[in-house]
């Protein structure tokens, strides 16, 4: 359920956003705002989920220091970034594809 709210949400913002980005100033700079966001998102979710760091290093990560209940929460939270930032992704797509 927190998954599909996630994505909503992020949704529903990045197309307000682009909107009024669009409407009140220019079309480029709603594309570059929302897939600026969207960007940032999925980056700090794949840092969170282990995405960008090598084999080695992630086995050692999950067995030195680091709980169950901790690597759960870091799960969570890079879904979370990931459903949100999605949506902002796709919009500056849109945008992008629309203006041409």
């Amino acid at each position: 359920m927190i998954t599909i709210r996630n994505l909503i949400i992020g949704t529903t913002i990045g197309v307000i956003i682009a909107l009024f980005l669009g409407l009140v100033s220019d079309w480029e700079l709603a594309i570059k705002v929302t897939g600026g966001i969207g960007v940032i998102s999925l980056l700090l979710a794949g840092v969170l989920s282990g995405f960008f760091m090598i084999g080695d290093r992630t086995r050692a990560a999950n067995h030195s220091f680091e709980t169950t209940a901790d690597r759960e929460l870091r799960s969570k939270y890079s879904s979370v970034l990931f459903l949100f930032g999605l949506p902002f992704i796709i919009t500056a797509i849109l945008i992008n594809l629309i203006t041409q």
